[in-house]
């Protein structure tokens, strides 16, 4: 930048975004003989875009987010039957206004994780708070020796945001009495606070899988009351010679 004092006066104003464009766009105002008005209106909608980009960074690593995964991204042709119509009407987060639930099924590299977290990067954006964890990080904060001393603590993190994302549910066998830690989450965020949950296991097999079959009955029948059920069919990107795996659909999830 050309004039020292000016740099310095942004520099104490917090207006780096306007900063980085400056000198651009005082070319710009140049050669397009902007108005005093049409100029300011370019350089102070560049620092409300950087802080906003910046707003969106922050709140996606609070989420758990490693980094920012997309619609736009996503890869549709791969798998097609994937229901590009009920992914982006939950883009919309009509479902986190309502405190309703969403769970994805299906077999594992079908892009049930880039697509949750593509929600949830949308729910942020539009201003809801977001977190995603593991099923297995959950479990270990519950169960932890320490988080049972301050049990009330651990679990405000799970029932403050807006959307919670749980990650590979009922992927293995959980540690002993973590479905009564879970079904705490469960039954305090129902019908005040979404979940989203990503399972590769039909839902069947969640009693088994937590080694508890009523508290895994009790948690279903709350997930599943008002929920939008997603089947992911198709072939793994992971292992795309992998035979094509079906997905179940709410009347499976009924019977």
């Amino acid at each position: 930048m050309p004039n020292p004092q000016l740099a310095l006066t942004l520099q104490q104003l917090r207006l780096s975004g306007l900063a980085t464009t400056l000198d651009v766009r005082l070319q710009e105002a140049t050669a397009s003989r902007l108005t005093h008005a049409e100029f300011l209106a370019l350089v102070l909608q560049d620092e409300l875009n950087l802080r906003t980009q910046r707003r969106l960074a922050t709140r996606s690593r609070a989420a758990g987010f490693m980094d920012t995964k997309t619609l736009a991204d996503f890869d549709w042709d791969f798998n097609p039957k994937i229901p590009r119509k009920d992914i982006y009407e939950l883009a919309t987060c009509g479902f986190v206004r309502e405190a309703r639930c969403a769970l994805f099924v299906g077999a594992p590299g079908l892009g049930k994780t880039h697509l949750s977290q593509a929600i949830g990067y949308e729910a942020i954006k539009q201003g809801f708070r977001v977190l995603r964890k593991s099923i297995f990080d959950l479990v270990r904060d519950l169960i932890a020796e320490e988080a049972m001393k301050e049990k009330e603590l651990t679990l405000r993190q799970y029932l403050k945001p807006d959307l919670l994302i749980i990650e590979d549910f009922a992927a293995k066998h959980l540690p002993q009495h973590s479905g009564e830690y879970l079904l705490e989450i469960v039954i305090r965020r129902y019908e005040k606070k979404s979940i989203l949950i990503n399972s590769n296991r039909p839902l069947e097999d969640w009693g088994k899988l937590f080694q508890d079959v009523p508290v895994a009955t009790a948690i279903l029948d709350r997930v599943l009351h008002r929920c939008h059920i997603v089947p992911f069919v198709g072939r793994s990107k992971r292992w795309p010679g992998a035979p094509r795996t079906m997905g179940r659909t709410t009347e499976d999830t009924a019977s």
